[in-house]
């Protein structure tokens, strides 16, 4: 197995050397957004935001994902985009969902052309309307990519399933059956899943599909100590090291700038690697090998595009095996919260600071095997009630945000902000933490959510209104542009960007890079915000105000 151990090494080593700047960015740049017309779902609200890397002359794929939980973090991880640069990808993302599902038989495809089209005249990028896409997809919206792949084969890239759905899986709520005699064979299938939802079980339901559909290229990865949650930065590694294949495997070498790009079909029965299959604690029964070599059950294995991804497959694979787990829970009045048999496990409440919007997030280890909900019993492997230790270490249990309108001030301190993508609903004012530990050599890594939903607005006290001033048109890079905006209850007022190359820090705005072939004038949209305060004495939630400027050349 000599030769085993040194593929889990370079597979590792690949991990942590491709990146030096990883991280979720509460102020991620999306330079252009359009509202989306004939939205099925959020009428009037669904809005798609554009990303294009700063030094892009020329778009070679695009990944587009409609808002449900991960799909934020992933896309605005600033590691995963220094990757997507350098390859040429740029991002769409619509939130909220204009059609979670892509129901194609119901017109998500001719919205997602009236998308496309719309963000190619406002950027100057106009191969938008005509390059591949990648779909990806998170949980309810996890069977999204294949239905995008399955309406149009000839201009999906790839599919990406992010803790998600096998392609044929159908199911009423989430994977309607509206197929009808359509595949994705040729085109690559990409299913993640954390060992904190269903990793080891789930690979069953992928591998009779790959048997039953033998030309669909099926690829799965098996995250351990990760669960439903929230992205982690080696998953978001992982998936663009999976994209850099997509393009250097499906993308031809020339193509007429004049002529539609015709992608590579993949047979995974005749190129290719398979990676034995994910076991709890299980080393695999078999080395990775290429398609015509491989010597496991072949049942049993998944197929990757070369040995550099099987790889760096198998090193994910092998992290933490045979380590103890340990358990966090999250603390409210210097109690534990009770666990919940629910999909969050734990419901926060709010409780601001005297400025209404500030307000903190406790948590701690487990002594012994909680009750409530069965989830943590299976982590633990235990029954309830038993002791179970945790990792003594300088690292500190921290808390992070995965998706809503907050952001994170400090490891227990955290701030309701209003921000693009999210509207005044009940559902877009869910508030979703991730508490994580790093574990040690004993322990493997823990993580925890929680669901904290606040009122979109504050209805009971003083009405208030915000005076913004206007913000002159301005030119390429400019720093430091002061925002001034004052409301008559005498509280500080908020600031995001909606759409533009620009970001906020306090009252500042910083004009960043333009990508290269941008359509002149640059809209730039920002929005000031006051939420108000559910202490006494209790203030309303003013309007929000919107100002628009333009950069010119």
């Amino acid at each position: 197995m000599k030769k085993y151990r040194v593929y889990i090494f370079l597979g590792i080593l690949h991990i942590f050397l491709l990146w030096n700047t990883t991280g979720f960015a509460q102020n991620a740049v999306w330079q252009w957004s359009v509202l989306v017309k004939n939205a099925k779902e959020n009428t009037g609200k669904a809005r798609a935001f554009l990303w294009i890397p700063p030094d892009c002359k020329k778009v070679k794929a695009f990944l587009f994902a409609q808002n449900n939980m991960e799909e934020q973090s992933i896309l605005e991880n600033q590691g995963f985009r220094k990757e997507m640069g350098k390859l040429g990808i740029a991002e769409v993302w619509v939130s909220p969902a204009y059609d979670l599902l892509f129901n194609f038989d119901k017109g998500a495809g001719e919205t997602f052309n009236n998308i496309m089209n719309e963000l190619a005249q406002v950027s100057g990028y106009s191969e938008l309307n005509d390059v591949p896409f990648v779909g990806i997809g998170h949980s309810a919206a996890a069977s999204n990519p294949y239905y995008m792949a399955a309406w149009n084969p000839d201009r999906a890239l790839a599919t990406i399933s992010v803790s998600g759905q096998w392609p044929y899986f159908r199911h009423v709520s989430f994977a309607p059956d509206i197929w009808g005699s359509r595949n994705i064979d040729y085109i690559p299938c990409l299913e993640t899943m954390g060992e904190y939802e269903a990793a080891d079980k789930w690979s069953t339901e992928g591998l009779k599909e790959k048997q039953a559909h033998p030309l669909m290229p099926l690829s799965m990865l098996a995250c351990p100590a990760e669960f439903h949650f929230a992205t982690s930065d080696t998953k978001a590694v992982y998936i663009a090291l999976y994209l850099k294949k997509v393009l250097q495997y499906r993308m031809p070498k020339n193509t007429p700038g004049d002529q539609a790009i015709k992608l590579i079909p993949v047979d995974p029965t005749k190129t290719g690697w398979l990676v034995d299959k994910w076991r709890f604690d299980q080393a695999p029964v078999a080395e990775p090998a290429t398609v015509d070599q491989y010597l496991g059950d072949r049942t049993q294995a998944f197929w990757y595009f070369d040995e550099e991804l099987a790889n760096a497959t198998a090193a994910y694979h092998a992290r933490y095996r045979n380590q103890k787990a340990q358990l966090i829970g999250y603390v409210q009045h210097g109690k534990l919260l009770e666990q919940r048999n629910v999909h969050q496990q734990f419901n926060l409440r709010f409780e601001p600071e005297a400025d209404g919007v500030t307000f903190k997030v406790h948590t701690a280890f487990y002594d012994t095997v909680p009750g409530g909900s069965p989830r943590p019993m299976g982590w633990a492997h235990m029954p309830v009630g038993l002791p179970i230790g945790h990792a003594i270490s300088d690292s500190p249990i921290t808390v992070d945000r995965i998706t809503g309108p907050f952001v994170k001030i400090n490891d227990s301190t955290f701030r309701v902000h209003p921000q693009k993508g999210f509207y005044e609903s009940s559902h877009s004012y869910e508030l979703w933490f991730s508490a994580g530990h790093p574990g040690n050599n004993e322990y493997k890594p823990a993580v925890q959510q929680a669901l904290m939903t606040i009122p979109p607005r504050n209805t009971q006290g003083k009405e208030q209104h915000i005076a913004f001033s206007a913000i002159s048109n301005q030119r390429p890079n400019k720093k430091g542009i002061k925002l001034k905006a004052a409301s008559d209850a005498h509280v500080p007022v908020g600031f995001y960007v909606q759409d533009g190359p620009a970001e906020i820090i306090g009252d500042r705005l910083n004009l960043t890079a333009i990508p290269p072939r941008s359509k002149f004038p640059v809209k730039v949209t920002v929005i000031a915000w006051q939420y108000g305060n559910s202490n006494e004495p209790k203030l309303q939630t003013a309007e929000p105000v919107e100002h628009v400027f333009w950069i010119n050349k």
